[in-house]
């Protein structure tokens, strides 16, 4: 149990000192100073990290977390062509996972592109995750998600019936 607040930028500072002092991060800590860019708002700088440590030789689920990531900065960043191809640049290491199709899906229904949305939020609900993988798994993105979003996009579509039963299916899941 904490005993006090974190310090704000904490982490970032250390990152920032290590590489001051000349040391060279591996590419774990690639990923997580990325990350702490990230989280620090400072998104150019996060791209230009995510950028590199894609480019290098990480551990793969870690490689995935920096597509969908990097597509957030993008996002952020009001730079949507970019975004989209972050995501899609996740294939490049391994089969899809349902928290990227749900972030594809997403990607979709902001911009009233409620087919394609289905196809993500379907492929979503379809895939089981790897418990074994090691990975940060976000099991809403399995069920859940895809099948209220589902509901959603069904109800765009003029699809009352198909949408009746996402959401049917949705409340199993959490009612």
């Amino acid at each position: 149990k904490k005993l006090k607040p974190a310090e704000p930028g904490r982490n970032l500072n250390i990152f920032r000192k290590m590489l001051a002092d000349g040391k060279t991060p591996d590419e774990r800590q690639k990923f997580y100073y990325a990350r702490e860019l990230f989280d620090n708002g400072l998104y150019d700088a996060a791209v230009t990290a995510y950028t590199e440590f894609l480019n290098g030789d990480g551990w793969v689920e870690n490689k995935i977390c920096a597509c969908r990531d990097l597509s957030a900065c993008y996002r952020a960043k009001n730079m949507p062509k970019e975004a989209l191809a972050a995501l899609f640049k996740s294939f490049e290491f391994d089969s899809p996972r349902a928290e990227t199709c749900c972030d594809l899906g997403f990607f979709y229904m902001q911009h009233a592109q409620y087919e394609r949305a289905v196809f993500w939020y379907k492929l979503a609900l379809n895939l089981k995750p790897d418990h074994t993988s090691g990975a940060f798994i976000y099991g809403d993105c399995y069920g859940f998600i895809p099948a209220i979003q589902l509901c959603v996009c069904y109800d765009k579509l003029g699809n009352s019936d198909a949408a009746e039963e996402c959401n049917r299916r949705a409340g199993l899941l959490k009612p």
